[in-house]
């Protein structure tokens, strides 16, 4: 049965569909089987994958059609469920439903054995859609810029998933990226991290001219520059991720996602310390 894991913050811009992407990918080169599901009308995920879906969410969560149907291969072992701007006018239809917050979880249940992991790729605000994926997630994976506005909102972030969830502990990792190391602020940020997060806080994912540049190619970073710090702090991430999500590689897969990468940042972490839908008018906000 495949873990749901849902990829999310409240704040934009922080690299949700960056880390889907290349967790995504990292995990399928480990032989895993991997889905992503995009949830944000943006559709970002199709951009950066290079990928030209026909069908999308949309005909799910809507027209009633079998999640199967609508999935796109994007590389081996890694499927795609896309999404585009028509996800906009699914969420007042889906809010109209009694059983509102699980339309997504009913969608993607049948598809549960036929993956080891599928990744939920979040909007930035707790839309519909946004909800239903902290619903039918079994853990969360929360990016967050090392930056004093992003770091904050976390706060906020945990009492939503208590209030909807009932509790906090399937954050299973905070993945602080956009790290500068040059920076000392930055060094700051992220031992304030630590104290307040303790152990799940992962190391962090460096500022990468390559790892920017990537999306723009439709291409992974792995395919991109195996050979850059994004490339190798992302591998870090999806190792990590293999031992907390209990996933043991297949015998023939590559036993990391990038052939050959330059050693890794260590950062030496201290000791670890159902509700209405949202209206439709803030979710256009």
């Amino acid at each position: 049965m495949g873990r749901i894991v849902a990829v999310t913050n409240l704040k934009g811009g922080i690299g949700k569909t960056t880390t889907v992407v290349n967790v995504g990918a990292g995990l399928a080169l480990k032989g895993a089987r991997v889905l992503l599901v995009d949830v944000d009308a943006q559709g970002n995920l199709a951009l950066a994958l290079g990928i030209k879906p026909r069908r999308t969410l949309y005909e799910v969560l809507v027209d009633g059609k079998q999640a199967a149907d609508c999935v796109t291969q994007a590389r081996p072992g890694l499927d795609l469920l896309p999404a585009d701007e028509s996800l906009l006018s699914a969420q007042p239809t889906i809010a109209r439903r009694p059983d509102w917050s699980y339309v997504l979880e009913q969608a993607l249940r049948p598809l549960a054995r036929s993956y080891d992991f599928i990744f939920v790729d979040c909007g930035g605000s707790l839309t519909v859609l946004n909800i239903n994926a902290l619903m039918a997630a079994s853990d969360l994976l929360v990016p967050t810029a090392v930056e004093h506005l992003s770091i904050s909102g976390l706060a906020m972030l945990y009492k939503q998933v208590e209030r909807l969830k009932g509790s906090a502990a399937c954050v299973r990792t905070i993945v602080p990226t956009m790290f500068d190391p040059r920076l000392r602020q930055a060094h700051e940020l992220l031992q304030k991290l630590h104290e307040t997060y303790g152990a799940v806080v992962a190391p962090p994912i460096r500022v990468n001219v390559r790892l920017s540049e990537a999306p723009a190619h439709g291409r992974t970073i792995y395919e991109y520059d195996p050979r850059s710090r994004g490339a190798a702090d992302y591998a870090q991430l999806v190792e990590r991720l293999s031992i907390q999500l209990n996933y043991t590689p297949a015998a023939n897969a590559a036993t990391t996602p990038a052939a050959a990468r330059p050693a890794p940042i260590v950062v030496k972490a201290p000791a670890p310390v159902t509700a209405p839908p949202p209206s439709v008018a803030s979710e256009r906000a």
